[in-house]
This record gives C-alpha cells, structure tokens and sequence, in this order.
C-alpha cells in the first residue's frame, strides 16, 4: 500500500514543479522579481595627477602628470517610499500564479558639498552628473518615468551607465551646481509590475518605506524586518525604518550575496498552496492505512473472523486513491471543498463495501465513523501547520494507549473459539 502512496505523492511534486515552471514563465513574459536600489547621484570628472615613472631612455625616474576618468557617487540623505501594492492572478491551464504592481511617489533630498567635497586638483573637470536608479528588470516600468528636482523635469533615460546597479534607468542634470554646496530634493513616481517579491536596498543616510496592500498573506523577509507592520484578510501594510548605522553601505556597493543579505521587502506568497497541502496530506497516508489495518487485525486476532487479503487490498486502494483525488479535485475546486468531496466519497464507498464484507451493519459503520474521525484529525493537522508535528505526535501516542489499556489483560498466546460467521466456512467433517 505505500507503493501507490509513494506514486501519488511523486506525482504531487511533479505538478508542483510544474507550478513554479509556471511561475518562471509568467516571470519572463512580464517581469522578474523586483529589487530597487537607489538612487545615486553620480558625478563624472577627469583630473590630472602626478606620477613617478622612469624614463627608458635615460634610466632616470621623473614627475609626469597623466589624466584619470573617475565617478564620485553619492547616495541620497533622506529616503522615502510610500507605496500602494495591487495583486493580479495569472493563469496558463491550471496552474496560477501572483503578479504585483506597485504604485507611489519615491521622494528624497541629497546633500551637495562645493566642488562635490572633492579636493582641487589639477585641471579639474566636471562631467554631466546623472541620477541612476537601479531596477532589477525594467520591462516592468509602466509609466513614462520623471525625475522631478527643484521646480524642473528630467526625463529617465534606459540603463545605469554603471557596473552597480547595472540594469535601471538614469537622468541626466546638465543644470546641477557642483561649484557651491546646496540641498536639494527629488521625487519620481514609480509604477513598477514584478513577480513575487519586491525588495529595497537601503542605501540611504536614513530610508523609510510604507507599503500597502490587499493580499491576506504578505512574507516580509530581508535583512531588515518592518517596524511596523499589520496583515488580514482583507490586506496588509508595514514600515520599515533604517538609519545609516543599522547598513553597511560598502557592502551593498560591492554587490554579491552579502550585499543581498541586506536587502529588504515584501514576498507575495499564495496563502492556499494546494500542492504544498497535498504534499503534506499524502506524507500521513501510512497512518490511514496502519491504523485501519490494525484495526482489521486486531478484529481478527479478538473475535477470530479472519478477513481475506483481497479484502484488505480493496480498502488499502480506496485509501490511497483518497489522495489521488484530492490532488485532482483541488486543482479545480480548491483544497477545502476537495478534501469535503473526497472525503464524502471514500467513506460512501468504504462504509458500503465494509457493511458487506464484515456480514455487520453495525461494525462497517464503526469502521466508516473511525475513518470520518481520522479524515477529520488529518484536515486539522493540515489546518494547523505550526502544531502539525504536535498534534500528530498526540494523536499517535493516544491511539496506542487506547490499544495498550484496552488489551492489556489479553493473552496473545492463545486464540479464542472461532465464532459463526459468514466469512468463516463451516466445518462439514
């Protein structure tokens, strides 16, 4: 009997594999999974500085001044997101999956040293600085993208100009004045659509992030959890708040898995995974069929009515094609209403079969009220998935105590008297 559990549950994990194909593909055909790092304000120069180097010729070391490229990049002061999360389901045949679109001004102010805090050198030169803003995957911008600065406009422009972030958008701010230290701020409004999750990284001095939305189960996961945060079934919403000294800002320049150890956000995960509870359901099958198997032997062993191997067979398949139902039926009804329509239906054809095959109307509605009991434990068992080990370790030890207590005085050595019964054929000697 565990071969065909065994089956079923390898099918199970085939169709949740399938499910997160899904997924990837929904992913590719709209966008991946979000990460928002930024902005930077970044200013090219040129300068030239000088160098020893030894002249061939002479085999004599002198002063040569040569010219440098370089980008001095600044991350903003203040940092703030408030962002309104809508949830859209995708389908392709059966499987679904979520797709996320967030909403919402992203707001902050950067603070500019003269000469961009950059010592005088010699021939000093200042590039077009530019504001970079780095997007996992741009294909899910859905607006067209404003950079919004001191009373002026600047429109986004596609990629980074930089290794780190290296996909995004960026602005260019011919008018930016570097000569003079100044403050000033910024805003753009962000209509973003991804698969998933969105993370942030938190790059500024101090950043703060809101976000709200209808979807019951929200996962907040990173390396910053929200300070605030509040989740029903009607949606959720959190705040996270991380001044500069709870980030390392060099790591998160460097990129790489640490730099990602410190990102932080929102998965949208599917409160209902019907694969993940079917998963679950098919790993307590072999209790279904010990117990019910032990229940058979243990009506033998005490009343000497043997049941026929076919006999325990049949029921052994109707337990394990239980699973194999609920698998089916969920895909198009949901768990819940599968699990009621499976389990009405095995325990109409076990307690049919078992009235007669056991010849008593009174013992196959006994075994059929025992299975009820078990099918009822097993979808509180998978309801409460913090206490599941709990409840299920109870369960277990309250069964065999029962069997413990109960035939504690019976002597296993001798067998009573065979009783009439039908299954039982009559001595004709």
């Amino acid at each position: 009997m565990l071969i065909p559990l065994t089956m079923t549950q390898g099918l199970v994990e085939g169709r949740n594999q399938r499910q997160v194909e899904t997924e990837a593909q929904v992913a590719r055909l709209t966008a991946a999974p979000q990460t928002l790092m930024g902005p930077f304000l970044v200013i090219p120069y040129t300068s030239e500085v000088k160098r020893t180097k030894k002249n061939e010729k002479t085999g004599e070391w002198q002063d040569v001044w040569e010219e440098i490229q370089q980008e001095r990049c600044l991350v903003p002061r203040e940092l703030e997101m408030e962002g309104r999360v809508q949830i859209d389901a995708r389908r392709r045949g059966l499987y679904k999956t979520q797709v996320y679109r967030v909403t919402g001004p992203l707001k902050g102010c950067f603070s500019l040293e003269g000469q961009a805090g950059m010592p005088a050198g010699r021939n000093l030169r200042y590039g077009v600085p530019y504001l970079a803003m780095g997007i996992t995957d741009p294909r899910g911008i859905l607006n067209r993208m404003t950079l919004q600065m001191e009373g002026r406009t600047y429109p986004f422009l596609p990629g980074t100009r930089r290794t780190l972030p290296a996909t995004g958008i960026h602005a260019l701010l011919p008018d930016l004045d570097l000569a003079h230290g100044s403050a000033f701020t910024f805003e753009m409004n962000l209509e973003l659509m991804g698969t998933r999750s969105l993370q942030l990284a938190p790059v500024a001095e101090e950043t703060r992030v809101s976000l709200k939305g209808a979807w019951p189960a929200p996962s907040f996961e990173g390396g910053f959890a929200p300070v605030e945060r509040a989740w029903s079934k009607d949606g959720f919403s959190a705040q996270w708040r991380i001044p500069s000294l709870s980030r390392d800002l060099d790591t998160l320049l460097r990129g790489g898995a640490d730099a990602k150890a410190q990102h932080f956000g929102v998965a949208f995960i599917d409160p209902v995974n019907i694969y993940l509870q079917s998963e679950r359901a098919v790993k307590y099958g072999f209790l279904f069929v010990m117990l019910t198997f032990g229940a058979f032997l243990l009506r033998e062993a005490l009343r000497a009515l043997p049941i026929h191997p076919v006999q325990y067979l049949l029921v052994g398949a109707a337990l394990a094609i239980f699973f194999l139902l609920l698998l089916s039926l969920s895909e198009h009804l949901g768990f819940p209403w599968a699990y009621a329509v499976a389990t009405a239906s095995n325990l109409a054809l076990l307690g049919t079969y078992l009235t007669g095959a056991l010849r008593s109307r009174s013992e196959g509605l006994l075994f059929t009220g025992g299975l009820a009991l078990l099918y009822a434990v097993l979808y509180g068992l998978l309801a409460s998935e913090d206490n599941a080990l709990l409840l299920g370790s109870v369960l277990l030890f309250a069964l065999l105590g029962g069997l413990m207590l109960g035939t504690r005085r019976r002597d296993w050595r001798r067998s009573p008297e065979p009783a009439g019964s039908p299954l039982v054929p009559k001595d004709r000697g």
